[in-house]
């Protein structure tokens, strides 16, 4: 039988049942929009934190102050990293093109004026600026003579001028912190959202020794920044650096480290672990719905071709053969799934795409789920019509009239 013949049979047999076919092919609409939904925010997180991490720099080593296996800001009343320890970790590593110690305060309030926000504050020495290679698109980043002199100059994140200044440029404007004024010298140049998704423009840069002496009287530092020379190396750098902190901090085996050592590319590596892990479980569920789906297809059809035993039965007497019969049930069991497959897959783009607008989360569409699509509501299709389809063509014709 040709296949616009067995397509054109197909068609009509369904239609006579449409609720009875619009039930068949929920299942797949569902498990397909599922897995639509599941790529797309997964390929968009993906591509956020790959952002991230290259706004975090690809040629990045960071030791924190305190313990721990998750990378973050350590908080103010850690106090496990000192200057001492920078510079030990500059004289003894070799391939370390800039090192910037740093402390970092977060959700400090601002105030200019009437207005206030909270933004991250952070004391630092000129290098910093080398070491994240992030500079001040207005005015001046923090100098050697700011931090010598514990000078009471800042300059801004671009989030926290927009919410303090607005469009009015800030350059010589005065910010307080912890009843202390800053003059603000610069703005920095946008940077966006960290792996974490912390907003990094959203912070105040004041000289190190300013921070640690007027702001919050420590003589620690919460972070050591280093900028490698060579991307290749930063996996040996960042064992280095433990090593040196492990000997300066007298901890032996099986202490535990009293600061967390890690780089760009261990960060990326991690946290496609993770989105690697929830995508295959989310997709082992959308799976499921597909492998149940089929099941309703099958239990439906093997339910119609009872009912269908006379009509079966006309065709055979006249002259259709078993294959003919066979073809047709499998042809009704592909359309259901392909069309259930192309249905889900537009249901799962308009799902995507109002979760994105709803939550401000990235989604990005591909062909993978169209691909997919095709290819699981086909192997589903003839799986789940291959029974019922052997079951009509394996009817006796006479016995099949007769009902």
């Amino acid at each position: 039988m040709k296949t616009g013949r067995i397509i054109g049979l197909a068609f009509s047999g369904l239609a006579k049942q449409k609720m009875r076919t619009f039930l068949m092919m929920l299942g797949i609409v569902i498990g397909v929009a599922t897995l639509t939904v599941i790529i797309s925010l997964t390929k968009g997180a993906q591509h956020k934190v790959m952002k991230g991490i290259k706004n975090f720099g690809t040629n990045a080593v960071m030791a924190s102050a305190g313990g721990g296996r998750m990378f973050g800001p350590p908080d103010g009343s850690t106090t496990t990293l000192t200057m001492a320890d920078a510079e030990a970790i500059k004289a003894s590593i070799k391939g370390i093109k800039h090192i910037a110690p740093f402390t970092m305060h977060v959700a400090q309030t601002v105030v200019a004026g009437s207005k206030n926000t909270e933004a991250a504050v952070f004391g630092v020495t000129p290098e910093f600026a080398d070491a994240w290679q992030w500079y001040a698109e207005k005015g001046d980043f923090i100098s050697a003579e700011d931090v010598s002199g514990l000078s009471k100059n800042c300059v801004l994140g671009q989030t926290v001028v927009r919410e303090l200044f607005g469009d009015q440029d800030p350059i010589g404007e005065t910010v307080r912190l912890n009843n202390t004024s800053f003059t603000v010298v610069g703005v920095l140049t946008k940077r966006g959202a960290s792996p974490h998704g912390m907003d990094m423009d959203n912070r105040v840069v004041v000289p190190l020794s300013t921070a640690m002496r007027r702001l919050f009287n420590t003589t620690a530092i919460g972070m050591i920044r280093l900028y490698v020379d060579d991307p290749d190396r930063l996996d040996e750098v960042t064992t280095s650096v433990s090593a040196i902190l492990r000997e300066r901090h007298h901890i032996t085996p099986p202490q535990e480290d009293d600061f967390r050592v890690t780089n760009s590319m261990a960060m990326a590596g991690t946290i496609k672990g993770v989105s690697k892990t929830l995508t295959t479980f989310l997709l082992l569920l959308a799976s499921i719905s597909l492998v149940v789906g089929g099941l309703v297809i099958a239990n439906i059809m093997l339910i119609s071709v009872n009912e269908r035993k006379k009509e079966i039965g006309i065709r055979r007497a006249f002259g259709a053969k078993a294959r003919d019969i066979r073809q047709q049930f499998l042809g009704e069991a592909l359309i259901v799934t392909l069309c259930g497959g192309i249905g889900g897959t537009i249901l799962g783009i308009a799902i995507s795409l109002a979760i994105a607008g709803i939550k401000k989360m990235p989604a990005v569409l591909s062909w993978e789920p169209f691909v997919l699509a095709i290819v699981f509501s086909a192997a589903v299709g003839i799986v789940a019509g291959l029974q019922p389809a052997r079951k009509a063509a394996g009817l006796d014709p006479v016995a099949a009239i007769k009902g």
